[in-house]
């Protein structure tokens, strides 16, 4: 299948853990009921099942059947344990975009940066801990490149549970923070020119007192 030169197509995403303190029912070997997931972050509770056939969470091995398969979304799993620990997730695309798998990885959070040993901790807000992607495709296929192109961002049809304590993704915040940056840009650019300018003037001065 010929490939789109030239061509260039990005999907948002985000993956992470979401972990819950289990207050009573907490034990020494399972003091937090815990989530790891991909998702959609194009819009909320995005589906990526237009690109995503599946995902495989690679978990501790101390865990009955470690490596868990996920075919539809929501892409996640959940379990209790104590411990925190990394979590590969490996992601693969639809066979028309004839692309090698994505490998991810994240750490299982189970407590707030400078949590205490012994400190409560709440049993109603989740430690979240998050990281926003985007996937960038180039070159894709063209059946590929055309259906991602002329896609239009659904919601899952079952949305994840943990949706509601889950990071909001808003355009406008990201284009106000890249304009933010092209004007920090632009204006180191100005300064800089002015001082190339500076220099350049006080050389020719030197040179013409010389003379």
């Amino acid at each position: 299948m010929p490939r789109v030169e030239g061509g260039e197509v990005s999907v948002p995403l985000a993956y992470g853990t979401c972990s819950f303190y289990m207050g009573k029912k907490a034990t020494d070997s399972a003091s937090h009921k815990w989530t790891v997931y991909l998702r959609g972050a194009g819009c909320e509770d995005e589906d990526l099942s237009h690109v995503v056939s599946k995902v495989v969470f690679g978990l501790h091995t101390s865990f009955k059947q470690p490596t868990r398969t996920v075919e539809s979304p929501p892409y996640e799993v959940t379990e209790t344990g104590w411990g925190e620990f990394d979590i590969t997730i490996t992601v693969h695309f639809q066979p028309d975009a004839n692309e090698k798998p994505l490998e991810l990885a994240h750490m299982l959070k189970l407590y707030e940066d400078g949590h205490q040993q012994g400190a409560p901790q709440s049993t109603k807000k989740p430690v979240v801990s998050e990281k926003y992607d985007e996937v960038v495709f180039l070159e894709p296929e063209e059946t590929f490149h055309s259906r991602l192109n002329n896609h239009v961002a659904m919601p899952l049809a079952t949305p994840s549970t943990i949706a509601p304590f889950l990071p909001k993704y808003d355009d406008r915040a990201e284009i106000a923070k890249i304009q933010e940056a092209r004007r920090k840009t632009a204006e180191q650019k100005a300064e800089l020119e002015a001082q190339v300018e500076a220099v350049e003037a006080e050389v020719r001065g030197l040179r013409g007192g010389k003379y």
